[in-house]
């Protein structure tokens, strides 16, 4: 992925493949936390979903390098928080 922003872009977004996943015992199952990456009109948008939660936070990015550190910024929070 260049560090070019996209070409703006029209129609429905396109979702990529997910920037991580992580995963908490909660109880007597185990939670997920996904940050999904989708195409947007300005760029990218990243989707922090977590299981049972649903939408927990949403960024859109217009580089490669805003999705890197964005990404790392929701993954180090979620795992200070006990996720692995």
């Amino acid at each position: 992925m260049s560090d070019t922003p996209p070409p703006t872009r029209n129609g429905p977004a396109d979702k990529l493949p997910d920037a991580f996943s992580l995963t908490k015992p909660q109880g007597n199952r185990v939670l997920t936390a996904v940050c999904e990456l989708w195409t947007h009109p300005f760029g990218w948008e990243l989707r922090l979903m977590v299981e049972g939660e649903g939408l927990r936070a949403s960024s859109v990015v217009r580089s490669a390098q805003e999705i890197r550190t964005t990404a790392d910024m929701w993954r180090s929070s979620l795992l200070e928080k006990g996720w692995s």
